[in-house]
């Protein structure tokens, strides 16, 4: 990292009035998470000396968005000028020969571009240099990228005091400021003029999505991973995927989900946290924050809650909801079930209809069921209670107590058919 560079990231206002939206204009997400998290991320690459400069009294909501108390340095209500805001920036540079002014709206700005902007400052002994798209400087200064030298900036702010107190910070077109006879200042042209997109409004924010969403969709396909269709695949910044998994369209994956080799997840799953091992197979399938083992299969339609660990050789089939549970190797789910805080073994095959009745009233309660069990269809588990190894459980029963190792429960009415009821019935109607 470099010590002589100080990051400087705006937060100037609590809200966006071109986004129509009570959420500051930062915290808005781009693939799932916030632009300040991105830039947060890129300056933290860079430098350790980073500081979020804030008015409007945005500061605290910036807290859970990469950004740590000691970065936010609030200014006053009162401290609203060019001069007050170019003051605090020369102040928390410190002894920083550069700073690089990074606004938080500019979610593609990379890490080498940074390191490119800086070196080409550096270079040529520059005063200013502002990252631009084109051959036109953006004139708003919520979408300027610029490098300046701190001692050049503090000498400037001396000599035309007067002239900035009187700009509205939030107002100011910070690279026409910088037009001292004296200052030695460019424009530099990165690789990718995307990079300086400035999300300013909803119709810039779905550009800045679809470009970021294709840039990292281009990683993991760089990478070995197969996707049907990347315009339709949406995949989030932290998600990590192996080699040799299918994609197809329609798929959402979030968070610090991880995927594993060989993997093929048909369209439309939602996957939010979730860790899949090698060889799972996902058709049309919500999981959160939970994690799946080697060559299971899940879906169509199965909703796993968070908490949940299913292992290796696994069969969650059609409408099949596990909330909570731990699912053993080789078990089968079929179909129409909801497993809620339970413990399956091995093995166990679990037949159509089955509800593990886990909560009371007032607090839930566990079911546990052992290896080689066989549980029937329509079967009610009713929490707490424990299904012994190797025992079969008959449709349609309600189990209250143990099931013994080895055991059949049987726990119904038995049938009773009542012959001529209905010629009966309607002899008493007529």
């Amino acid at each position: 990292m470099e010590k002589s560079i100080s990051v400087i990231i705006p937060v100037l206002g609590s809200q966006s009035s071109a986004m129509r939206s009570d959420i500051p204009l930062v915290l808005h997400a781009v693939c799932g998470r916030s632009m300040l998290d991105y830039t947060m991320d890129t300056a933290r690459c860079l430098t350790d000396n980073i500081a979020v400069l804030t008015a409007g009294g945005c500061g605290e909501s910036m807290h859970g968005h990469g950004v740590e108390p000691g970065f936010i340095h609030p200014l006053a209500d009162d401290q609203n000028s060019a001069y007050a805001f170019l003051q605090a920036a020369v102040q928390v540079s410190g002894d920083s020969e550069y700073f690089i002014l990074l606004p938080g709206n500019l979610p593609l700005v990379t890490l080498s571009t940074l390191q490119d902007l800086l070196q080409f400052a550096g270079s040529q002994q520059l005063d200013a240099v502002l990252l631009a798209a084109g051959h036109t400087a953006l004139p708003e200064f919520a979408g300027q990228v610029i490098c300046v030298r701190v001692k050049w900036l503090a000498d400037l702010l001396t000599m035309h005091q007067s002239k900035l107190k009187a700009i509205p910070m939030q107002t100011m077109d910070l690279w026409h400021l910088l037009t001292a006879e004296q200052a030695k200042k460019k424009l530099f042209h990165p690789v990718h003029p995307e990079e300086t997109m400035a999300v300013t409004d909803r119709i810039t924010l779905s550009e800045a999505e679809r470009a970021m969403r294709n840039r990292i969709n281009h990683k993991h396909m760089q990478n070995g991973v197969t996707l049907i269709d990347p315009s339709q695949t949406y995949i989030g910044p932290d998600v990590c995927i192996e080699q040799d998994t299918v994609i197809y369209p329609g798929n959402v994956l979030e968070g610090s989900t991880v995927i594993g080799r060989g993997c093929t997840l048909y369209p439309n799953n939602r996957l939010k946290d979730v860790r899949l091992g090698e060889g799972v197979t996902l058709q049309s399938s919500v999981i959160l924050e939970s994690s799946i083992g080697d060559k299971t299969t899940v879906g169509p339609y199965a909703y796993i809650r968070p908490g949940s660990e299913i292992g290796s050789g696994v069969r969650i089939g059609d409408f099949v909801e596990i909330k909570k549970s731990v699912i053993g190797e080789g078990s089968k789910v079929s179909h129409l079930t909801y497993i809620g805080d339970a413990r399956l073994g091995k093995d166990v095959n679990v037949g159509c209809g089955v509800v593990c009745v886990n909560y009371d009233g007032k607090r839930k309660q566990r079911v546990t069921v052992g290896d080689h069990a066989f549980i029937g269809c329509n079967v009610n588990l009713i929490a707490p209670v424990e299904v012994e190894h190797d025992s079969y459980i008959a449709a349609g029963s309600t189990i209250t107590d143990r099931v013994p190792a080895k055991a059949l429960a049987i726990a119904r009415a038995r049938q009773v058919n009542k012959e001529g009821w209905v010629d009966k019935r309607e002899k008493q109607d007529g």
